[in-house]
Formats: structure tokens, sequence, C-alpha cells
């Protein structure tokens, strides 16, 4: 098992009567950490615990291992608070910060 990040974009489900995770925002951008076996293990990992708070997972970028995306200069420092929580709790998938936005491109 390795430990996987990856940015995901989610928004909230439109069949959730009073959903009010983003505010009146329509979505949120957030980076989730996860250990898994592989890529595509995370992949179904963020897929489930998106869904389980109500959301849709629209996009998920800029996946790989965490050590990985560490070694580089301009990585987020909330990688180091969600690589010391997934230390400790390593059965759950780890979201940072969310950062909602208020429309679509199309709207």
């Amino acid at each position: 098992m390795e430990l996987w990040v990856g940015l995901a974009e989610l928004r909230g489900n439109p069949d959730c009567q009073n959903f009010r995770r983003f505010g009146k925002n329509k979505g949120a951008f957030v980076w989730v950490a996860a250990w898994a076996e592989s890529q595509a293990a995370f992949e179904t990992k963020v897929k489930a615990m998106s869904e389980s708070l109500d959301c849709i997972l629209y996009g998920l970028e800029e996946i790989g291992l965490l050590d990985a995306k560490m070694e580089t200069d301009n990585y987020p420092e909330e990688f180091i608070n969600m690589r010391a929580t997934a230390t400790r709790q390593r059965q759950d998938t780890v979201f940072g910060g969310f950062h909602t936005y208020r429309r679509d491109d199309n709207t």
C-alpha cells in the first residue's frame, strides 16, 4: 500500500435535499489522500468517499504518490498535515481544505 493524492472536483448531489456543504457555491476543489494498492484503487476510494458526503466526483486530477509530489518545490503546504493524518488513520480518506467556486464556466 502506498499513499496517493489527487485534486478532486466535487459538486453537491442534486438528489440530496438541503445540501449545504458548499454554502451557496456550486462546488469545490479539494486535495484528497488515501492509502491504496494502485491508482485505480485510490480513485475508487475517493469516489466512494465523495458519495458518502452526498457529493458527485466531477473530476480527479494530478494523481500521484504523495511522497513524490512532496519532493517538488511547490507542493501545497496542506500535504504535510494530510500525510500525518493519513499515517495515523490508515483506513481513512483524508481531505484537505475545500476551495469552493460559485458557478460553472457555462453559466
